[in-house]
């Protein structure tokens, strides 16, 4: 059970306000224990499932077929909490949808307690509640902790006004927030066009011409590179033939088509126990799946020891050593990094090493990128899927020549670099904008609206 946390009294700005118990003026309703065993992802003869995950994005991918009490279906627009975690707040987005558990609806039930008021201020509270929450995994929120809050409470006249001068506020960050978002979301388009010209050919036409297109002797050492690879180097894979086929250019240059497993060696570590402290804060850097992020790796949240080392089944990775990230919600599964640095890393992440010289590491990373969606779907299990090492050895690859992987390489890092320099301008005025909607909100509060 939560424990109830001590948290700073309200600072009420003149005599009209007055300071209540949350519990008096609203109605919580916590979340129905549906039978986990009857989730499902498909959503025919099912209801759509609320879970504390979904509470920010105002959707779900989670159905089930049982039903429950009228009380527990939520409809557009009432406020929820999640009970674990961030104890995050939003208005459901979806039209319609079940409370689960660890998910609690809150409402005003007094006619003295405008219900836009109290959506606008109780992020106040779970923020501190939170920072205050001490916890060695999740925390947790009980919905005792939310009626014994202490809640500002001023005349129902001030509590409209407050509203509505916030939402006139908000509209306009919402329209500012609105064609910034529009700016970063057409990045990941502007990004995939790029890496498409590159991986098509286009972006190193006139560097072939001028050239005289693909050497034949370089060429020559691709094709008898890849040919010359066994069945065993690449474990399982069964028609390998079809691996080593031709891939030809709009402008018939032949680039080789092969796959991950047939120009590098694929693995992956382990995490040293947790529960052996002299295994880790040591000087050898260790990766985390949630690390690979279409990144350059040059430094690890966290590092292992010698002995951590001599005790697992980490391995030591050479610079150039390109990552992909096999398990992880949301967006981490399929992502990818180049390491910079020597390091290890966990169970969740496949390594590729390439130690031969004919393929640039990150003419490979660029590649997983414009690939990322169909890795992504590359991967099985009846939960989230996940991919293995297997799965990552047969993922598909195209060969140029060295030569035209690193005009590739060069040109994408010039060109994407500028991008990525307009997508952290972009983060920077949407992170300006959040804050400026934290600040209305505390001046709100304090009566300075």
């Amino acid at each position: 059970m939560a424990k109830k946390v001590d948290l700073p009294e309200p600072i009420i700005p003149n005599a009209s306000w007055k300071i209540v118990e949350l519990g008096k003026y609203v109605k919580i309703l916590n979340g129905y224990p549906f039978d986990s065993g009857r989730f499902t992802k498909s959503s025919e003869k099912t209801f759509p499932l609320i879970r504390i995950r979904d509470v920010v994005r105002g959707y779900t991918e989670t159905f089930t077929d049982e039903d429950c009490p009228a009380e527990y279906k939520i409809k557009k627009g009432e406020i929820l909490i999640g009970m674990d975690g961030d104890f995050n707040i939003s208005r459901w987005k979806s039209d319609f949808g079940l409370l689960n558990q660890r998910v609690c609806k809150i409402e005003s039930d007094s006619k003295d307690l405008d219900e836009k008021f109290l959506y606008y201020y109780l992020p106040i509270p779970l923020k501190q509640i939170n920072a205050a929450t001490p916890s060695v995994t999740v925390k947790h929120l009980s919905s005792n902790s939310l009626q014994q809050l202490h809640f500002p409470l001023p005349p129902l006249a001030e509590q409209q006004r407050i509203v509505n001068r916030i939402e006139t506020m908000f509209a306009k960050l919402d329209q500012a927030q609105e064609k910034t978002q529009a700016v970063l979301d057409s990045f990941e388009t502007r990004k995939a066009a790029i890496l498409h010209k590159a991986f098509t050919g286009e972006l190193t036409a006139n560097w072939r011409k001028e050239n005289g297109g693909q050497k034949n002797t370089e060429l020559e050492s691709i094709y008898n590179f890849v040919q010359s690879l066994t069945k065993k180097d690449i474990s399982n894979i069964e028609d390998f033939q079809s691996l080593a086929s031709d891939y030809i250019l709009s402008d018939g240059t032949l680039w080789k088509k092969c796959c991950i497993g047939a120009i590098g060696i694929v693995t992956n570590g382990s995490t040293p126990s947790r529960t052996k402290p002299t295994f880790w804060d040591g000087d050898i850097p260790w990766v985390s799946s949630g690390e690979v992020s279409n990144n350059i790796i040059e430094t690890t949240n966290e590092c292992i020891t010698e002995e951590g080392f001599n005790n697992s089944s980490v391995k030591k990775l050479p610079i150039g050593t390109v990552l992909i990230a096999m398990i992880g919600e949301g967006k981490t599964r399929g992502q990818t990094s180049v390491l910079n640095i020597e390091a290890t890393t966990n169970q969740n992440i496949a390594a590729i090493i390439i130690n031969h010289g004919r393929v640039e590491p990150k003419f490979l990373w660029y590649w997983l990128q414009k690939e990322y969606k169909n890795n992504r779907t590359a991967g099985n299990g009846s939960g989230p899927q996940a991919l293995n090492c297997q799965r990552v050895r047969e993922l598909p690859f195209i060969l140029p020549t060295l030569s035209e992987q690193q005009e590739i390489v060069r040109i994408l890092d010039t060109v994407l670099e500028k991008e990525y320099r307009a997508k952290e301008v972009v983060q920077t005025v949407l992170g300006q904008i959040a804050l400026l909607k934290k600040t209305i909100l505390a001046r709100a509060f304090r009566g300075e609206l």
